[in-house]
């Protein structure tokens, strides 16, 4: 079947402030390019939301911002602003570059950097999404380069008020459904005490569209890459709730919640208002992509970032040089910032992009290999301090905050068992399959998942019996992360022609907590025990 979604387009209302960004590297480093490096970076956030429950409302923000930076003697140094009428850009680019031939101060011994050619890029295999929208040969140095998401609904006439009618379509939705339920439930139990109604559901419709130009000495790219999200809470008068949600990479046609995913808002706050409490212990376990993929982004994703490395807050290049094992055959973990598609889906998480927020195009790169701890990611401090290769995980929260190692599309490589293969091999434990966060301790090597219930197997099948945790809220899964990995006894394939399994929707907070776009996710995995609690 053809293709015909089309790449995201670029705003015209960009394009002149775009023509002046090379001016501005050329005030930053000429007649320094054997000393300095610099570069320019131009963001743009529009966000447009509806929050629809027994009141409604709207949201519409646009952010917009320029970063310049010089790296000289080791030391990265950065000015930004939002003030973006042309003279107050060129004061900013030549304030910057005196501040910089002032300071005789140096930082890390760090090499020169030298950035690479559009030829360099060309003789290094790039995704096939990237590599199908640039030009048949290298570029010229001046000539820009456009990359946008695919998409079948257009970004860019999105409303705010379409958006809030598609929340309160989804939340009638979710009311009706709710009603089904307790008719067919409270039915089918005349005796036993009826389901209350949901007291409340809560929908909120999310198109968020992120707009990036990089410019240096020896390129000029942009990016669009609109991110749509459709999220439906349901709440029990004790508190209980239920969450759905659809969403990702693209456009509105991925925000779509099918009749029978309505279930976990509709029906599993009333559910879970009856389930019964986990005994604290160690369980057999399946985690599904949603915590696989906490598990994986908590393990050795925070753990094999670059400058966690590099402050020593990290067990990981430790371990790496004295040749230690951390899990089994089974443990691979990949960081891919290029996943436009994945298992059976069309469009990619929303941790994707062309490329990071210092230039680097977006490339796969496995951290942890059956076991073994690869090179970490890495920003460009990162790599030129460790001496690792460069990785597009150079990240900011936004314009006005600082840049760090960051994880994009963070997963577990699939293996080749359907998920009936994998109960069948459980004679007692349980399912765990929406997560509710999780932390890391990159120094200590333990991490936590959160999972909003598990439901029980019995002789390998399911039996319908919910569990939460011990004081009646989500149930904590909590390991050393060598003991996990070194427990994976299975994984469900992937339809996906490369092997990319499912990522989930999701996000990251780090140190000051700076919140960036993280998917995470991997196939269903079974483990041999798991501490839940």
């Amino acid at each position: 079947m053809q293709d015909t979604r089309l790449p995201a387009r670029f705003p015209e209302r960009l394009q002149e402030l775009r023509a002046l960004l090379p001016q501005l590297v050329a005030i930053l480093e000429q007649g320094r390019t054997d000393e300095w490096y610099a570069f320019a970076w131009l963001e743009e956030t529009v966000t447009l939301g509806a929050v629809c429950g027994r009141t409604e409302g709207v949201q519409q923000d646009t952010d917009r911002g320029v970063v310049l930076r010089i790296f000289a003697r080791g030391i990265q140094y950065e000015s930004a602003c939002n003030r973006l009428d042309e003279s107050a850009l060129i004061e900013m680019a030549r304030a910057l570059r005196a501040r910089v031939e002032s300071d005789d101060s140096t930082g890390m011994a760090l090499p020169v950097y030298k950035p690479r050619s559009w030829a360099e890029e060309y003789a290094d295999p790039l995704p096939p999404e990237l590599r199908s929208q640039m030009p048949a040969s290298p570029p010229a140095v001046e000539q820009p380069v456009h990359l946008g998401v695919r998409c079948t609904v257009d970004p860019w006439i999105t409303t705010a008020d379409g958006l809030r009618t598609m929340a309160a379509a989804t939340r009638q939705r979710v009311l009706a459904a709710n009603g089904a339920f307790l008719q067919r439930e409270n039915a089918a139990r005349p005796d036993a005490e009826a389901f209350p109604a949901l007291a409340e559901v809560r929908v909120l419709a999310r198109q968020t569209v992120h707009t990036h130009v990089f410019v240096d000495r020896t390129r000029n790219v942009s990016q669009v890459l609109p991110v749509a999200l459709l999220y439906a809470l349901g709440i029990m008068p004790g508190g209980q709730t239920g969450r759905t949600l659809a969403g990702g990479l693209g456009g509105l046609e991925i925000a779509v919640l099918p009749d029978d995913s309505l279930a976990q808002s509709a029906e599993m706050p009333a559910r879970l208002s009856r389930a019964e409490r986990l005994p604290p212990g160690a369980y057999r376990l399946i985690t599904g992509p949603d915590v696989t993929g906490v598990i994986a982004h908590e393990a050795f994703g925070h753990t094999q970032e670059g400058d966690t490395c590099m402050c020593g807050r990290s067990v990981a290049p430790g371990l790496r040089e004295r040749q230690v094992r951390v899990g089994n055959d089974q443990a691979s973990i990949v960081n891919n910032p290029a996943v436009f598609s994945m298992d059976h889906l069309f469009h990619g998480p929303n941790g994707s992009y062309f490329f990071d927020h210092e230039g680097c195009f977006a490339r796969v790169q496995t951290i942890l290999d059956h076991g073994w701890l690869s090179a970490p990611m890495t920003n460009l401090t990162a790599a030129l301090a460790l001496g690792e290769p460069r990785t597009a995980n150079g990240k900011r929260e936004s314009w006005r905050r600082p840049l760090m190692v960051r994880q994009t599309n963070t997963y577990f490589t699939p293996g080749d068992a359907t998920l009936d293969e994998l109960i069948a091999r459980v004679p007692s434990g349980f399912l765990a399959h929406w997560a509710h966060g999780g932390m890391e301790d990159p120094k200590g090597g333990s991490l936590t998942a959160g999972t909003e219930y598990l439901e029980e197997i019995r002789d390998g099948r399911l039996t319908g019996r919910l569990f939460v945790g011990p004081t009646g809220g989500h149930v904590e899964l909590s390991d050393p992360v060598f003991n996990m990995l070194a427990r994976i006894e299975g994984k469900t394939g992937s339809r996906h022609p490369r092997g990319i399994p499912e990522n989930k929707y999701g996000g990251c907070g780090k140190y000051h907590k700076e919140s960036v776009n993280a998917g995470c996710g991997g196939p269903w995995i079974l483990w041999s025990s798991v501490t839940c609690g």
